[in-house]
């Protein structure tokens, strides 16, 4: 095995085993190492917990999300929606915009004549 090209798995036994074969240490030393190790194995693992449920209460949320805007009646209405999400690898954001586009003339022209005849009240003098 080359172990230029091969990266060694070191588990909390083995570490415990190189530590207390080390012969400058004491016995209070090796003791305190054994526990620094325990300790930093523990810490490891739970920020590796809390990534994946991260990540998983995540991806659950997003189907929600996108099961809900499905279902959703759309005729009639305007959908916009934007959502950040913390995953274990970071966050992202997703927008979603749709719905019924025959919605969204009339009341851009009925706007656009609100406009255009308050602009005539004010500059008709």
């Amino acid at each position: 095995m080359d172990n230029n090209n091969q990266l060694a798995r070191l588990d909390n036994t083995k570490i415990i085993d190189i530590i207390t074969k080390i012969p400058n240490l004491t016995d209070d030393d090796r003791h305190e190492l054994s526990l620094r190790v325990a300790s930093d194995d523990v810490e490891i693992r739970k920020g590796a917990l809390e990534k994946i449920t991260q990540s998983q209460i995540a991806q659950h949320d997003l189907m929600a999300i996108m099961g809900e805007l499905t279902a959703l009646n759309k005729q009639g209405m305007y959908v916009k929606s934007k959502q950040t999400i913390k995953t274990g690898s970071g966050t992202f954001e997703i927008e979603m915009k749709g719905g019924d586009t025959k919605l969204i003339i009339p009341v851009l022209v009925i706007l656009g004549v609100v406009i255009i005849a308050a602009l005539v009240i004010v500059f008709w003098k």
